[in-house]
Parts: structure tokens; C-alpha cells; sequence
């Protein structure tokens, strides 16, 4: 006979006490009675569901018995309750509760300090929704309480749906949230991403962007509420492989640094970051701290929904009694199961985090130009008594957020690195060290990653045989200093610097010319990209004999890797390699200025691709060369692009990660490649693409790459996009017209 739920529940619980109290029998753990003090109920109003989530299996039981509104008066006044703020009701799908709005209700009569109420739906029940969600936003507001809706929303169209098991689900989500917009009643959403949706949540923010919602993102837990432990669900839940852990790390970095606003929820996604990566929970937990409680729809208790066991009922005993007596049962979840629990409980950082967050604020304040030039001469660092091996390297730069170009860059240098010396012990310093770890991954290369904002990094400078600056440009941001430093250190230790491929700009403020001209002058050797580059070091008084151009490092590898690279050739592909037009590139403009130029120049390019596709049956194809927000995830200004000028066109964006492996099979497959990042030009040109450069540094790296390689009639310039809708066909007329025939 198939077991209800609480059956379920009852059974894993009943077994999990009698182990713990046989393992508490003859030992004594010091609990703190006093400590308690709840001030949050999660309250599961019911344990059945419409939905049929691929990580929940409350839809299967068929667990329909519930306390009535009375019994959870009878609940609620309990004296364990007393201080309680907070009661968010969930479920189940709560809106399956006919008189839902009596619950709430209830909790209002029966708990004098509560100070706020919530409720999480499916959607499902539409009409009924927007019914009970205006009556208790009324409720509410009558009473002086606060009042927030969560919707859950996994995704877009059939992400959503095949997520929670519903065809159609997705548009009533929208249709609810457009309609609590309409009344003005506070929503967020919530996004719990499993390995269906990992590759779509990049496209859902954008759309709550675009929408101005709210959403919040957790990872599925395995949660024994939800007896979701179960062959099926472990396909999906916390199953992810190498890539889509790096998506996550990707995605939950965007959320940080670039959507949320809490500091508070910055921190539960800092914690999801670092346990996705093998360590530990990072916030604290409002359950295990005795703050929070979880009430179940039979009025049973238990210390924490994911893994505590039910500890007693409510209707049948004291709360306080019942909570205190099992609190050897709270140690023991919190020894074996708090550390790596991924759910999203907001809470204070732990003390781990809290040290790091001090670590590298502290760290950051030295990472500036200003700081560098009053404190270059008084500042010591002594690392003495430590030792390397007989030849170390220490590469720096902008690595940890380094672009396609950037790993190929790495690659190359490391590969003339290990040509010259044989036997080297490598390390590379990154600003956000997961994404140079990723890197070195794909690189297959051994090598240690050394964080910026620590102590270690100066460190490194110091005793490292060779410190490096490996390509990339030497250009207006105020991490200049960490290369500066780098140098300085370096030198105060009789060691050897070198700047090796860089290019330079743009620049235009004095202070990071200035820092330029002391990274050049702190150089033993001084090895660039391009003439233009050598040009601007003359200016700066630097001698042409210390100067020599060797190219772009990135070069040599990318024919290394396309020689082991096969890719078939795709009939009528357009391949385009675009990105963000950002603010550094402004040129002479203002912001209001920059902005109205911007849109027209994507409104030129969208034109411009369209028409060259209609011309000659091309498909254009949307690829990346950088997937992380510091720098401009290219995915993103693909999916706004597209979504703003080629809905009713046949299109395809690429959601998955870059690599050089992947943009050099791209490349090669495509009839014409359409180049905007400055080393998909690289790219496109070192692997003998026919290819069309847009030249977005009006004038600078791209210029100046193909002006060496006698190239300049292979790119076009923005205005010529903005001014002509045909400009990329006539070019191709003009360059490839055996190919248009």
C-alpha cells in the first residue's frame, strides 16, 4: 500500500531518534535552553500539490488531512510561540486550502507580535489567487502587518513548465505577476534550479530585468519534508557536472555584482558559491540558531524542514518542553548536515566569511593608483624567510576575468614560458580566482592560483624569480596598481620583470598614464602587441632599443589548438562574436551622449545583419568570447540584442560556456565570421576565417591589430553601421564576392 507522506516522514524520523538517542545515551553535549527564541514560523498549511516538481514528491502522496483553522489557533498559542515576527505560509500549494484566508486570519488574532505575513503559490489556481492575495494584502494592510507574495518561476515558457511538471504554468506566472504589479502588492519570485533549468537562468534574469521583478534563486536541497530523496530526484538535484557547477558560480556572481541589492541574500549566494566549489556554508541559519521553526500541516514540529526529524506535536504537547527535551537531535543535524546545507535561509554571514570580506576589503584599499604613488616607498612587505623553487614565474594581470582571448593569451604564454625554461614552477595571480582555476582546467595546465586582494599575492611578487604582466591591455582602470605593485616588489627583490604582449589603452585620465609610464619604467624588459603600443611608449620617453613588438601572445596557441581542432563546415552561417558597448569606450562623449550613440549603433548593426541575411540566406549564430560579469557576460547583450531586434528572425544564441577549443570550431564551421571582441578578430584572422571586424575601440587595439597585419580593409567602423543598413553586405560584395556567388 503506498504510504501519505507524513507516513513516509514518520517512519525516516522514528528511525533517526532511536540512532540518536542511542548515541546520546552515554555522552553529555552542553545545549543552551535559553538560547531559543523564535521569532520565524514556516507553517505547512498543507502537504498536497497541483504541481509536479521534478525535486518535490509531495504531489505524489496523497496526503490530503490538514489542521483546520482552529487547531492552528490552538497552534499558534502556544507558549514557544510568544515572540514570533514572522509567518510565512507555504505548502503543498497553500491556494488548494479553501478558506486559506482563515489561516491568516488566525495568526493575526492569535500571535499579538507579529509583525509580518507571507505566502509562496504556484499560480496554478489563477483566478483563486488573485482573490486570496487581494483579500490579504486587505488583511493586512487593516492590521498594520507587512505582506509579500512569492511566486515560483523556474524559468521561461517550457523551462518553467518541464521544471514544475505543468504545461502551461509559465503563463500564468507572468499573468499573476503582471497583475500584482497592476496592485501594487509586493512579489518576488523564487527560482530553485535544478539540472533542467541551470542553462536557462541567465535568460531569466534578464527577463526580470527587463520587467523590473524581483527574483531570488536557490539550488534544490534534498529536503526530508519533501521525501525528495528519492533515484529520480538525485538526477536532478545537486547533480551537477563540472560545467554547470561553473555556470552556477558564473550565475551567482552575476546576482551579487550585478542584481541584488540585499546584503543580506548577497551573502546566501556567496555561501551557495563557495559550497557548489567543496566548502562550507557561509551564513548562519535562523533554524539552527533557534530563531525559526517549522510547523507542518498535522501540527507537528521540527527544528529545520531539510533535515531535521519531527520532533512532536503540538496538539499533543508543550511546544517549549517538546523543542528543549529534543535539542541533542538539533546538535546532531547541525554536526552532520548544517555545514554543507545549500538552502536559502538568509541569515548573518559566519565568522569565516565575515574574515574574508574583511581580508579583501582591506587588500582592495591598496589595489588603487592614488594609494600606490603615496605609499610605494613607505609600505614594506618582508617575505624573507620564505622560499621558491630555482625558477618560479608569477603571471599578473586582469586574470579572473579573463575572455577567451585572455585563456588563449595565458596558453601562449605559458607554453613560450615552459619552451624557454623546461622545469618552472607556475603561479597566476586573479582577481576572482574560481574563474582562473577554470581556465588553467581548460588549459590542462599545472599551475597554482594566487587571489589578488591577500596577502599572498605580495608575497609572490616578492620571491618569484620573474613577475610577468601577460597580455591584455595596459588601459584605464585602476587595477593598474596591482601590476605596479607587482613590479615594485619584484624589483625591491632583485628579481626579474616583464611585460610580455600587452597592448596599450585606451587612457585617458594623467594618473593611469602615469601608472603606465611606472609599470614601463619598473620593467626589465618590455615585449608589446602592436606598432601603436610602441608608438605611445616612445611618448611616454621610452627608448626604441627597450622596446619591441612580438605580437599578440595569443596567437601561437590558437594554431596550436586549431590543428587539433576538426570542425565541419555549416552551410549559410554567420557567426557573430559581439559585445556590450561600454562606457570606457566613450571616446570624447558624455554619458547622455555615449547612451543615444549606443542605441543607434545597435540599432545599425541589428539592421545591418538583418539585411545581410536577407540578401544572402545566411543564419546568424550568436557566440561568446566572455561568459562573467566583470567584464560583460557576452551572453547577455546577445539575449537583449536579439530579443529587441530579431524576434520574428530565425536566430540561435549559444547558452553554453566558451572556450577556446569551442570559439575556434565556430569559426572554422562558418562562412563568414562577424567580429566585435577584439580577439575574436585575433581569432578570425590567425585562423584564416573570412571575417568582417567591428571596430568598436573607434580607432585603438583593433586599428591597430590589423593595421600590422596589413589588414585595415577587413573592418568597419560604427558610424558606417549607424549611417548604412548595407554596409556589412557591400563589404562582403567588395572582400568576398566569389562567396555571394
Amino acid at each position: 500500500m503506498k504510504e501519505t507522506i507524513n507516513e513516509c516522514t514518520e517512519k525516516l524520523f522514528a528511525g533517526l531518534k532511536k540512532a540518536y538517542s542511542n548515541l546520546f545515551k552515554n555522552s553529555k553535549l552542553e545545549i543552551d535552553t535559553n538560547k531559543t527564541d523564535i521569532r520565524v514560523i514556516n507553517f505547512q498549511v498543507n502537504n498536497y500539490c497541483n504541481s509536479k516538481c521534478v525535486m518535490c514528491n509531495i504531489w505524489r502522496e496523497k496526503d490530503y488531512k490538514y489542521i483546520d483553522k482552529d487547531k492552528f489557533a490552538e497552534v499558534l498559542k502556544d507558549d514557544l510561540f510568544k515572540n514570533v515576527e514572522h509567518i510565512g505560509i507555504t505548502g503543498g500549494e497553500p491556494l488548494l486550502v479553501n478558506n486559506i484566508v482563515d489561516y491568516f486570519k488566525v495568526a493575526i488574532e492569535s500571535v499579538g507580535s507579529l509583525k509580518g505575513l507571507s505566502i509562496i503559490t504556484n499560480s496554478l489556481l489563477l483566478e483563486k489567487a488573485k482573490v486570496v492575495i487581494e483579500e490579504l494584502n486587505t488583511l493586512s494592510i487593516n492590521n498594520g502587518i507587512s505582506f509579500s507574495v512569492m511566486l515560483s518561476l523556474d524559468g521561461l515558457n517550457e523551462v518553467h513548465d518541464r521544471n514544475r511538471g505543468i504545461n502551461g504554468s509559465f503563463d500564468k506566472v507572468i499573468e499573476l505577476a503582471n497583475w500584482l504589479k497592476d496592485k501594487n502588492i509586493p512579489f518576488t519570485t523564487g527560482t530553485t534550479v535544478t539540472k533542467i533549468n541551470v542553462w536557462n537562468v541567465d535568460k531569466l534574469l534578464m527577463y526580470f530585468k527587463q520587467m523590473n521583478i524581483t527574483g531570488r534563486f536557490r539550488v534544490a536541497e534534498f529536503i526530508n519534508r519533501l521525501c525528495n530523496d528519492r533515484e529520480h530526484n538525485r538526477e536532478v538535484i545537486r547533480n551537477f557536472d563540472r560545467d554547470e557547477i561553473y555556470q552556477l558560480l558564473l550565475f551567482f556572481s552575476k546576482l551579487e555584482y550585478n542584481y541584488e541589492n540585499d546584503e543580506g541574500v548577497k551573502n546566501t549566494y556567496r555561501s551557495i558559491r563557495n559550497i557548489l566549489q567543496g566548502g562550507n556554508r557561509l551564513i548562519e541559519c535562523p533554524y539552527k540558531n533557534q530563531k525559526a521553526i517549522n510547523v507542518g500541516c498535522h501540527g507537528d514540529i521540527a527544528y529545520c524542514a531539510p533535515k531535521s526529524p519531527i520532533i512532536g506535536n503540538l496538539l499533543s504537547g508543550k511546544g517549549s518542553k517538546i523543542y528543549n527535551k529534543n535539542l541533542q537531535l538539533l546538535s546532531k543535524v547541525k554536526s552532520n548536515y548544517c555545514k554543507n546545507c545549500i538552502h536559502d535561509y538568509h541569515a548573518e554571514p559566519t565568522e569565516e566569511l565575515t574574515n574574508r570580506i574583511q581580508v579583501e576589503q582591506k587588500y582592495k584599499k591598496l589595489i588603487n593608483v592614488d594609494f600606490y604613488n603615496e605609499n610605494k616607498n613607505t609600505l614594506k612587505f618582508n617575505f624573507i624567510n620564505d622560499q621558491v623553487e630555482d625558477k618560479t614565474i608569477f603571471i599578473v594581470g586582469w586574470y579572473g576575468t579573463e575572455t577567451v582571448g585572455d585563456k588563449a593569451i595565458l596558453g601562449g604564454i605559458i607554453d613560450h614560458y615552459k619552451n624557454k625554461y623546461k622545469d618552472i614552477k607556475i603561479y597566476v595571480s586573479s582577481l576572482y580566482p574560481f574563474i582562473t582555476e577554470r581556465t588553467l582546467y581548460e588549459l590542462n595546465v599545472d599551475a597554482v592560483v594566487v587571489p589578488v586582494y591577500c596577502e599572498e599575492f605580495y608575497k609572490y611578487s616578492s620571491i618569484s624569480s620573474e613577475v610577468i604582466v601577460g597580455g591584455g591591455p595596459l588601459m584605464e582602470l585602476e587595477e593598474l596598481a596591482l601590476i605596479e605593485w607587482a613590479f615594485k616588489l619584484a624589483k625591491d627583490n632583485h628579481n626579474t620583470t616583464t611585460v610580455y604582449g600587452c597592448g596599450i589603452g585606451p587612457l585617458y585620465s594623467d594618473s593611469k598614464i602615469g601608472a603606465v609610464k611606472e609599470i614601463l619604467k619598473l620593467a626589465d624588459n618590455i615585449y608589446l602587441r602592436d606598432d601603436k603600443s610602441i608608438e605611445f611608449a616612445k611618448s611616454l620617453g621610452f627608448d626604441d632599443k627597450s622596446l619591441k613588438n612580438i605580437g599578440d601572445p595569443s596567437i601561437k596557441y590558437i594554431k596550436k589548438v586549431s590543428e587539433e581542432t576538426k570542425a565541419m563546415k555549416e552551410d549559410k552561417k554567420l557567426s557573430c562574436f559581439l559585445r556590450e558597448l561600454t562606457f570606457e569606450y566613450r571616446g570624447n562623449m558624455g554619458y547622455e551622449e555615449f547612451i543615444k550613440f549606443r542605441t543607434a549603433f545597435e540599432k545599425g548593426l541589428a539592421d545591418n545583419i538583418i539585411y545581410l541575411c536577407k540578401k544572402t540566406g545566411l543564419k546568424p549564430h550568436f557566440y561568446s568570447m566572455h561568459n562573467f560579469v566583470i567584464g560583460n557576460d557576452d551572453r547577455d547583450f546577445n539575449y537583449r540584442f536579439t530579443n529587441e531586434y530579431f524576434k520574428d528572425l530565425d536566430f540561435y544564441v549559444e547558452d553554453k560556456l566558451s572556450s577556446v577549443e569551442q570559439i575556434i570550431s565556430e569559426m572554422k564551421s562558418s562562412d563568414i565570421n562577424l567580429s566585435m571582441r577584439f580577439h575574436s578578430v585575433v581569432f578570425a584572422d590567425t585562423l584564416d576565417t573570412k571575417f568582417i571586424a567591428v571596430d568598436y575601440t573607434s580607432g585603438g587595439k583593433i586599428n591597430s591589430y590589423l593595421t600590422d597585419k596589413n589588414k585595415l580593409n577587413r573592418m568597419v567602423n560604427m558610424s558606417n553601421l549607424i549611417n548604412k543598413h548595407d554596409t556589412l553586405y557591400n563589404y562582403i560584395k567588395l572582400n568576398y564576392n566569389g562567396y555571394l556567388k
